[in-house]
C-alpha cells in the first residue's frame, strides 16, 4: 500500500484540477455553484485545491462532487468513480469489493494446455472441397431462379396474346398544383408539448409548471415529448448545441453553442404567442 499512496494523491491532484478547469472554460464561478448547491464555498474550494484534510469524509463528499459535476453538464458517475479510485489512499474511505477491484491488479489465468490429438473428419478433409460444394448449390440455386423467371414470363407472354388490350387516349388537364395553405399554430392550446431531440450527450434539468420531470444525462438519438399546462423551464442544459426544442409545433432557435451550459431557460403561452406569429409571416 505505501508504492500505491502516491499514485493515489497523483490522481486526487489531477481530479481537483480537471474539475477546476471545466468550470473555467464554462466561466462559472464558484459562488454560483455554491449557491446553487448549497455546498459550503470552503468545500468546493478544498476540492478544487486537492485539500483533503479539509474535505469532509468520502461519503460526504462524493455528494459534493456528484452535485458539483451534475452543475458543470458532467457525468456524474463517471465523476464519483474518478474521486473513487483518487481517494482510494484515504484512512477514512469506507472499503468496498468495488475499490479494492480498482485498487488491486487483476488477476490473470493461465490457460490450460490444450492436449493435442486426433482431429474429427471434418478438419481433416480439404476445406477447397467445401468449398467447391458451396459454389455448386449457389449455381444450382441461380439456374433454378432463372428457370421459374423465363417460366413465368412465358405464361404471361401466352396470357396476353389471348386477351389483347384495347388502348384508349384520353386526355387529362394539368392541372396547376396549388401551394399548401400555410400552418396554423395554436397560439391558447390546452395542453403545452416540448419536444426534445438529442444530437449529443447533454445532461438536462427540466421542469414542468414547477415540477421537475427530468433531471438526468439524455444520450446522443433519444427523442422526448413532455407535455404541461403553463409552462416549462429548463434549470440546466450541459450541452446547448446538442438539444433541438420544438415547441408546441414552432421550432426553437438553438439554445446555444457546443458544450455551451446554460441555466433558466422559460418557455410559456406569452413565448408561444410571440415566435407562432413570426413563425406565421415566414
Amino acid at each position: 500500500m505505501a508504492d500505491q499512496e502516491p499514485q493515489a494523491h497523483s490522481d486526487l491532484a489531477t481530479f481537483g484540477e480537471e474539475l477546476k478547469r471545466e468550470r473555467e472554460i464554462r466561466g462559472i464561478s464558484l459562488k454560483e455553484i455554491a449557491d446553487d448547491t448549497k455546498i459550503s464555498k470552503r468545500f468546493l474550494e478544498a476540492i478544487e485545491r486537492n485539500d483533503h484534510k479539509t474535505l469532509p469524509a468520502p461519503v460526504f463528499t462524493r455528494g459534493f462532487v456528484r452535485q458539483y459535476a451534475r452543475y458543470l453538464g458532467l457525468n456524474t458517475e463517471e465523476m464519483v468513480n474518478r474521486y473513487n479510485f483518487a481517494a482510494a489512499g484515504d484512512d477514512r474511505i469506507e472499503k468496498s469489493a468495488h475499490l479494492e477491484r480498482l485498487v488491486q491488479p487483476p488477476v490473470i489465468f493461465e490457460k490450460p494446455p490444450v492436449r493435442k490429438g486426433i482431429p474429427p473428419v471434418y478438419a481433416r478433409v480439404d476445406r477447397n472441397i467445401y468449398i467447391t460444394i458451396a459454389i455448386v448449390i449457389a449455381l444450382a440455386l441461380v439456374g433454378w431462379w432463372a428457370f421459374r423467371f423465363k417460366q413465368q414470363r412465358n405464361s404471361e407472354q401466352a396470357e396476353a396474346a389471348a386477351h389483347p388490350l384495347i388502348a384508349v387516349s384520353s386526355t387529362v388537364a394539368e392541372a396547376k398544383p396549388q401551394p399548401a395553405p400555410p400552418v396554423q399554430v395554436a397560439t391558447n392550446p390546452d395542453t403545452l408539448r416540448l419536444t426534445v431531440d438529442v444530437n449529443d450527450d447533454s445532461w438536462i434539468t427540466l421542469e414542468a409548471d414547477g415540477k421537475t420531470i427530468v433531471s438526468d444525462e439524455l444520450k446522443a438519438g433519444e427523442h422526448h415529448t413532455y407535455e404541461a399546462k403553463d409552462r416549462f423551464r429548463f434549470r440546466t442544459v450541459g450541452n446547448a448545441g446538442g438539444v433541438a426544442v420544438t415547441f408546441n409545433d414552432v421550432r426553437v432557435p438553438a439554445l446555444g453553442r457546443d458544450r455551451q451550459v446554460i441555466h433558466d431557460r422559460t418557455f410559456d403561452r406569452e413565448w408561444l404567442q410571440a415566435h407562432a406569429s413570426e413563425q406565421s409571416h415566414t
